[in-house]
């Protein structure tokens, strides 16, 4: 028999709603995603996953998705210097998690969104330079269907 949610018990901390992220929570990528994504028909076509992920964000404000679109050119950006250092840049990329979080909890909407990040920026999927390139390649394509789809 299954215990009721009581906030003030310590021992219930992180399970809370638990079962519902079951549905939207995918596994972290645990390999570069220049490896992940070799095929890149699996990205861009209309039945790849920039168009499904489009679909399951299609309750989220363009502004929210542009928000990180803006990050990800940022540091898209700052990898063509060449005096570069990856793991700064990685580690910007990496602050789109705690902030997605933040705004997840705000709104219920944006939950898709977070479990999206988690699981393609970790330290096994951004790996190299390049896993930064495919990353923006991909959430570009999410932005373009998205505004496709929502018209």
């Amino acid at each position: 028999m299954g215990r009721d949610f009581n906030p003030r018990n310590n021992n219930d901390r992180g399970r809370f709603n638990q079962s519902n992220n079951r549905q939207t929570e995918s596994k972290a990528i645990m390999k570069p995603l220049h490896i992940h994504y070799q095929d890149k028909s699996e990205l861009f076509l209309e039945n790849g996953v920039a168009y499904q992920k489009a679909v399951r964000f299609r309750g989220i404000t363009t502004h929210q998705l542009r928000k990180i679109l803006s990050q990800t050119k940022q540091c898209k950006e700052e990898l063509s210097n060449k005096d570069a250092d990856f793991n700064a840049i990685r580690n910007e990329l990496f602050s789109l998690l705690p902030l997605s979080a933040y705004n997840a909890g705000r709104d219920k909407k944006l939950r898709d969104l977070y479990f999206f990040l988690k699981e393609h920026l970790n330290m096994n999927s951004i790996a190299t330079p390049e896993d930064i390139l495919v990353f923006d390649e991909l959430f570009t394509s999410i932005v373009a269907y998205h505004k496709f789809i929502s018209q």
